[in-house]
């Protein structure tokens, strides 16, 4: 899953690539290569090497991107179905989830307990959630971007960041043919390895299964 690659507004300039053009103007003129050889390959491939340059460009401003900026991806539209199988639905959204992409770094968790409290009904942990509508639940969408990201490497970024080791999206209810419903999750087995699961309202929630959500800019 390819990140956002335009956490600024702005896409880059003709002034821009005439900047480089001139640094590559300036390499090739320097480089010793064959006069009428590198012509000919230039009239020949030259779009495909151009391509070759921009893919070049891209992988070292992903890089740096990575390095100073939240992981930011594309959220993908989620689908039960497809994903877990027949007779599965989405049964309700919660919260104010919107916009196309998931910034990474407001991830935060939430586990909704009270005070020495170390698990809840399923049910009663949902009313708990539905009581504090501000807070905005990473949702299937969310969740579909996080996992199928190749290497899960926003995944490893929030463990090595911010120590978390699971996610329950509560943003999405699902239901299955016999009625029941729950939420799907992401967490971080013992062998440094992300996985997918489902935890059922019907059961108990414990403290070690927090839900995700978005820090608020206020």
């Amino acid at each position: 899953m390819s990140k956002d690659m335009s956490p600024s507004t702005k896409n880059i300039t003709v002034g821009q690539a005439g900047k480089f053009s001139d640094v590559l103007i300036a390499a090739l003129s320097k480089s010793r290569l064959p006069s009428k050889e590198t012509q000919d390959v230039l009239e020949k491939k030259g779009k495909e090497i151009a391509n070759e340059c921009v893919a070049i460009i891209r992988c070292h401003v992903e890089e740096h991107i990575r390095a100073t900026e939240p992981y930011i991806l594309k959220r993908q539209e989620f689908d039960p179905v497809e994903f877990i199988g027949k007779n599965w639905s989405i049964d309700e959204q919660l919260g104010q989830r919107t916009g196309d992409n998931l910034d990474a770094g407001k991830i935060i968790n939430k586990d909704y307990l009270k005070k020495n409290e170390f698990y809840t009904e399923g049910k009663e942990w949902l009313k708990r959630i539905k009581k504090v509508p501000k807070d905005v639940q990473l949702d299937a969408n969310d969740f579909l971007a996080l996992w199928q990201e190749k290497g899960h490497e926003t995944l490893n970024w929030l463990y090595e960041t911010k120590g978390i080791i699971w996610l329950s999206f509560c943003g999405t209810i699902l239901r299955n043919q016999l009625g029941n419903r729950g939420v799907l999750d992401l967490y971080r087995g013992g062998e440094g390895s992300w996985h997918w699961s489902f935890s059922w309202l019907g059961f108990y929630w414990r403290v070690d299964r927090p839900a995700g959500l978005l820090a608020s800019s206020n």
